[in-house]
């Protein structure tokens, strides 16, 4: 249920993510009546973004969830980064992610682990996308990994 309203919001913000080149962020939450509700998706940097909180009382943040913007070169975009994976577990929240190769992501900060939910083109791609810019892509990752991937690229 979580990862299919996480799919869904994401799925919608890929082409605004890959069209302006920036992060969009979010929170999913469980609303009084039990519902996963989001709140608005905030625009962020090219390699950030901060939710907004919810504003409605009783609403229980549950999942955090992010795009990774459009595909660059230069970005190592197909992986959850060592500082998504490090947020989501101060937070105590699980963390969705897209990538602009349209791979779906979850962070589990209990676990310390991200694992990839699906593949290249599970979630709409950038067109620009390059498969192999950044060598091969695991089905999982420790924070340690992630850490170790950023150092060496």
């Amino acid at each position: 249920m979580l990862r299919a309203a996480a799919q869904q919001v994401l799925t919608g913000l890929q082409s605004r993510s890959f069209s302006t080149g920036r992060e969009f962020c979010g929170l999913l939450g469980r609303n009084a009546d039990g519902a996963i509700i989001s709140t608005h998706p905030r625009k962020g940097s090219a390699d950030n973004c901060q939710p907004h909180e919810f504003r409605t009382p009783g609403v229980v943040p549950l999942a955090s969830f992010h795009t990774h913007g459009a595909y660059d070169h230069d970005a190592d975009s197909e992986v959850p980064s060592y500082e998504d994976l490090r947020a989501d577990m101060e937070e105590g929240l699980i963390g969705f992610i897209a990538t602009p190769g349209g791979r779906l992501w979850v962070n589990l900060p209990k676990q310390g682990m991200s694992r990839q939910l699906c593949g290249l083109r599970c979630l709409p791609q950038d067109r620009y996308f390059q498969q192999g810019d950044w060598g091969l892509i695991r089905d999982k990752y420790t924070l340690r990994q992630l850490k170790g991937r950023r150092q060496l690229y």
